[in-house]
């Protein structure tokens, strides 16, 4: 196993942290049972749209990559298995779910973007499903843009909900609350996806694209249970403080049981940008 590392801290680390949101690791329990059968949910249905992403660039062996927010770890895994896992750093603010990789040979850090120094220079940065929980997320960009090595890739995926495509009022109110409070409470901009890949592009990287994908929630299925346990996350809050009912709640996670139910809420937008 590879030992696990801190980074050096930016010197005004105080500062820094005092003007941050709560921050999604404050909002969500990240070392829970729960949140690792979710995150593992997210990687069955998004690990694919996120690997074809990849591909676009042709990482090769020998590449320095750099994984934010590796989560329960599988792209790192993939990064690790295309250019080596002493070549792949892949970091978090929890490390709880990490082990495995870390018995690979990739290094796995403890390491906040938004106050951290680099943890070196790299061919390829990916992050998916972090920046937009970030307030300071355009300042992150030029951060990450600054960890290039010349002609290194940036490669962000953002989610964002669509509650105006519900197919059923009280699915599109859960959706509409689970964004609001996502935005009161850890700073997510959810509509922030669907500005990329301008802000790459005002970060001073070239060949800039992205693509949007939309898949089908159907009832039962795997989208459809991953937003039930999204939207978990915050009932509490949104119950206690009038956002919505715990009724509305049950009636729209009945929807995600019913095999009948379709919805097309959810977009995640991939974006890359390439360093000169």
């Amino acid at each position: 196993m590879r030992v696990l590392h801190d980074v050096p801290h930016c010197p005004h680390e105080e500062e820094c942290l005092m003007s941050q949101a709560i921050g999604w690791n404050n909002f969500v329990d990240t070392t829970a049972l729960p949140e690792y059968r979710r995150l593992r949910l997210l990687e069955e249905l998004f690990d694919p749209f996120s690997l074809r992403q990849l591909d676009c660039v042709g990482i090769q062996p020998g590449w320095q990559c750099l994984e934010i927010g590796a989560g329960a770890g599988s792209i790192a895994e993939r990064l690790a298995e295309l250019a080596g896992p002493a070549n792949v750093v892949a970091t978090d603010l929890n490390l709880t779910f990490l082990d495995p990789i870390a018995d690979l040979g990739v290094t796995v850090l403890h390491h906040d973007v938004t106050v951290d120094e680099a943890p070196g220079r790299f061919d390829l940065i990916h992050t998916r499903f972090v920046l937009d929980h970030l307030p300071e997320r355009e300042a992150v960009i030029r951060k990450l843009a600054s960890w290039l090595k010349p002609g290194g890739w940036l490669m962000l995926e953002i989610g964002t909900t669509l509650p105006a495509l519900s197919s059923h009022p009280a699915n599109q109110r859960s959706m509409t609350v689970l964004a609001d409070v996502m935005a009161e409470r850890v700073g997510t901009a959810p509509e922030w996806a669907r500005t990329l890949p301008v802000p790459l592009e005002e970060a001073g990287l070239t060949d800039c694209a992205a693509e949007g994908m939309i898949m089908p929630a159907r009832g039962g299925g795997p989208l459809a249970h991953w937003l039930k346990c999204t939207t978990k996350l915050v009932e509490e809050h949104a119950v206690a403080t009038g956002m919505i009912t715990r009724d509305e709640l049950a009636e729209a996670y009945a929807n995600y049981d019913q095999p009948s139910f379709v919805d097309y809420t959810w977009m995640t937008v991939a974006a890359r940008g390439r360093r000169v």
